[in-house]
């Protein structure tokens, strides 16, 4: 499994717009063929930036471009590039794939939990947290999480996390995490590790004034205004067996 994300900004003023056309995508199929798949995908807005994290077995590319094949999944695109920042032309393939290349985040870290049996693995809630880094520092933020800061996963901690990722645009960057169980107990019991830890006073050098992951209050604080909005999440029903993480359905869609 390999998961990717994408990052793009819509007009302000649109975003309860784009919201309910988010909501609303249609379902692809899932099974590509040799051997590719799409296996969950989860929308996330922040002010006007639409995140959207995708999990696939197989080429991106490959993932991309049976999505774009779909005309159920086309129309609903095209219901959405109005609220664009930076629309496309369905007409030009080269800008379709310019919006691809330039949405597309680069991966810094993932982490993953070693299940000992499938039934570990259900229930799950996905949730994402934005760090507010100072312009011009994102790259050094990357740094620090791609060296610096070593998860340690499982029962160790006394946590119920599946797994964690890192992803950076410019300035932009996110935290996705996979927890099982009460996503608010999860988060508040992952706090020290995920945003404290060795490297809190590093990482809060990066951020912009006002904030401090190296005390309790400061880490609540965070969590509490720096977790993005849900708008979606879908799974392929034959992945977990159950339903996915967060409130949507066990039915995926692509957004």
């Amino acid at each position: 499994m390999e998961r990717h994300a994408l990052t793009f900004r819509v007009l302000r003023g649109s975003e309860d717009r784009v919201r309910r056309v988010l909501a609303a995508y249609p379902r692809p199929e899932t099974e590509i063929g040799n051997g590719c798949r799409l296996l969950s995908t989860t929308v996330f807005l922040w002010d006007n930036r639409v995140v959207r994290v995708i999990d696939v077995e197989g080429p991106l590319a490959a993932v991309a471009g049976h999505l774009a094949s779909d005309p159920a999944i086309r129309r609903t695109e095209e219901e959405l590039n109005p609220f664009l920042v930076l629309p496309r032309d369905f007409s030009d393939p080269e800008s379709v794939g310019r919006f691809f290349r330039r949405a597309l985040m680069t991966r810094v870290v993932h982490h993953r939990v070693r299940r000992d049996s499938p039934e570990q693995d259900g229930g799950r809630t996905r949730v994402a947290l934005r760090y507010p880094v100072r312009p011009g520092r994102g790259e050094a933020a990357a740094r620090l999480f791609a060296w610096g800061q070593s998860l340690p996963l499982g029962t160790a901690l006394g946590t119920a996390l599946v797994d964690t990722t890192v992803f950076r645009k410019g300035d932009l960057v996110i935290r996705v995490l996979d927890v099982e169980g009460d996503p608010d107990e999860a988060l508040d019991r992952l706090g020290p590790v995920v945003l404290g830890g060795p490297t809190a006073p590093a990482l809060t050098e990066l951020l912009e004034p006002g904030w401090n992951l190296g005390t309790a209050a400061g880490r609540a604080r965070f969590l509490a205004e720096q977790r993005m909005t849900v708008v979606t999440h879908r799974e392929a029903g034959d992945v977990t067996g159950g339903p996915g993480p967060g409130t949507g359905s066990a039915e995926l869609s692509p957004n």
